[in-house]
């Protein structure tokens, strides 16, 4: 579930940043660059720099990517969430468009109304033993309050564009952003503690092993009676090798949830595609 929401990720953030997709089929895409994003992923800093001082014309690379596990062996780019690559695209988004403004391109010649939603991308990173990463694209619309997760791949019929169309305008939203954020905050916070959280206590208990067998290493170092100025200095410095690997031991093992928006924005969109949007929801 979670490689084919990469993989649809992965579509949608070629398309945006008007790359070429060549092959796309289970779980194997091949793109096209353009020159920002071969610039941006694929780590060729002085074959760019000399194409510039030269005012040539680069050659951008043809990349492929494998999101299906029972292929990752083949010719490409094994891809997941905790992939460089992956990173690399999380922070192209929040440097480009963390924010934006989107109408839908409704074709018409009398006054059209759009509904304002507030849509919200973001990773739930899970870290302790074992670390997981879940994407979470979260649309709120903001006269009624119905929410409805994974926004964006809904988005993919629809055509949006920065501009608002002739004859349309904005409702204003009843729901304030605060508020909007807050609903969406407790949907995440409501998810989460429904999963399985037992990794979380595996963790604390494999921390806390991992503390006593620290401690029994260092016992007779840190416990010693010995007033001898030599000895005060070993047992000083001992102590602080024992903080500063038990320091290491909790950020290793401790158990935590993170969440972290990818970006966010304003969508408008009639009052037919939202009714149907909703519907839909319902209906799954």
């Amino acid at each position: 579930m979670e490689q084919q929401a990469l993989h649809n990720f992965l579509h949608r953030y070629f398309t945006a940043n008007e790359c070429s997709i060549l092959e796309d089929r289970d779980g194997v895409m091949k793109v096209q660059l353009t020159e920002e994003q071969d610039e941006v992923l694929m780590n060729r800093p002085f074959y760019w720099n000399y194409v510039k001082r030269v005012n040539g014309r680069g050659i951008p690379m043809q990349v492929t990517f494998i999101t299906n596990p029972n292929r990752r062996e083949e010719k490409g780019e094994w891809l997941h969430f905790g992939s460089p690559r992956v990173h690399q695209m999380f922070q192209m988004l929040r440097k480009k468009g963390q924010l934006t403004r989107q109408y839908e391109q409704v074709e018409t010649n009398q006054q059209t109304s759009l509904t304002p939603w507030l849509i919200l991308n973001a990773s739930i990173n899970y870290k302790g033993t074992q670390k997981r990463q879940e994407i979470v694209s979260l649309g709120l619309q903001l006269i009624n309050g119905s929410m409805i997760p994974h926004f964006m791949d809904r988005l993919g019929s629809i055509s949006l564009s920065p501009k608002i169309p002739d004859y349309c305008f904005t409702l204003t939203p009843i729901i304030k952003l605060p508020s909007a954020l807050k609903r969406i905050e407790a949907y995440i916070h409501g998810n989460v503690t429904k999963q399985d959280l037992s990794w979380g206590e595996d963790a604390l208990r494999l921390l806390e092993e991992e503390k006593q067998l620290l401690e029994h290493f260092y016992k007779n170092d840190v416990q010693s009676e010995d007033d001898e100025e030599e000895a005060v200095e070993q047992k000083a410095e001992a102590l602080e090798r024992l903080e500063r690997e038990q320091s290491a031991l909790q950020k290793r093992y401790e158990p935590k949830i993170e969440l972290d928006v990818i970006n966010a924005g304003m969508i408008y969109i009639s009052q037919s595609t939202s009714s149907k949007l909703i519907k839909d929801h319902l209906n799954n």
